[in-house]
């Protein structure tokens, strides 16, 4: 299968419409999940994970099976099987397993905006080579081709930001403490410097919560918003916790977290005064 760039193409968001699409076809003709897994003597986990889009790959058998049952035929039958065959080709991030845990990537990739809160470590879209190697031995990568590699896919990551066509709008919002912790010389320099850059272009905006702010409302776990312009698509919620990594679709979650993001707007620096804060840092 061919490598897809990252050009705002993604089989991940490919794969969530094929499966958002055949489960509006079930319910159109009224047919229950229990009654198509009878049908089609399925079990009702391989249902749940082709209409949660959990499927690695989209079974082309199993797609045509299910618009036989749900007497799709025509162009309709053909536009499913064309996406089906996109859903099936391989993102770049795939090169990368032993690197990402999750499909995160496959949705960045796809996405036209995105929203991030820090307050630990800096947001991976806006992290130097030099702050990544830093960073991964504390969660435990230390071989030196190990780190390399790990340094490679979260810089081929940052790639959205510098599309050709409509590059990825970034919106972030750091905790000053984030920055504090950056107590190696050459490296803070070096990622303050990067930031008053990013700092600069159209299509990135950095806030920060000075620690001077104190207590202040929307603080806790940091999270990432991604936005996507076709209004088909769902816009998700990526959580990144010890335990594990979720991603927030649904519509109450995902308004509570931007009103958590307008309060962390609201409390931070404006651009300009988190720009001349971060210049003043860097000399």
């Amino acid at each position: 299968m061919s490598e897809i760039h990252v050009e705002g193409y993604s089989p991940t968001i490919k794969k969530r419409a094929l499966s958002r699409k055949l489960v509006a076809a079930r319910k159109e003709i009224g047919m229950t999940t229990t009654e198509v897994c009878r049908r089609l003597r399925w079990s009702a986990t391989k249902l749940n994970y082709i209409e949660k889009a959990k499927w690695i790959e989209p079974n082309p058998e199993a797609v045509t099976d299910l618009c036989e049952l749900y007497g799709i035929e025509g162009h309709a039958r053909e536009a499913l099987a064309e996406l089906a065959r996109q859903a099936r080709q391989r993102g770049w991030w795939t090169r990368y397993n032993d690197v990402f845990q999750n499909e995160f990537p496959g949705f960045e990739t796809a996405a036209s905006a995105v929203s991030t809160y820090s307050n630990v470590f800096l947001p991976g879209l806006l992290q130097t080579a030099t702050y990544m190697e830093a960073l991964l031995p504390i969660g435990g990568v230390d071989d030196p081709a190990e780190i390399k590699r790990h340094v490679d896919a979260r810089l081929r990551r940052q790639e959205i930001l510098d599309r050709i066509d409509a590059p990825c709008r970034l919106h972030a919002v750091i905790d000053e403490n984030a920055i504090t912790r950056i107590i190696d010389p050459e490296v803070r320099t070096t990622q303050l410097n990067h930031l008053v850059t990013m700092a600069d272009r159209s299509n990135v905006t950095i806030q920060l919560i000075p620690t001077t702010a104190g207590l202040y409302a929307g603080a806790g776990e940091p999270f990432t918003h991604l936005g996507f312009d076709d209004p088909g698509e769902r816009d998700i919620v990526f959580l990144e916790t010890t335990v594990d990594d979720r991603m927030l679709e649904e519509k109450d979650e995902l308004r509570r977290y931007m009103l958590r993001f307008e309060q962390l707007r609201a409390v931070a620096l404006s651009a300009e005064a988190s720009r001349d804060r971060l210049l003043k840092g860097t000399g």
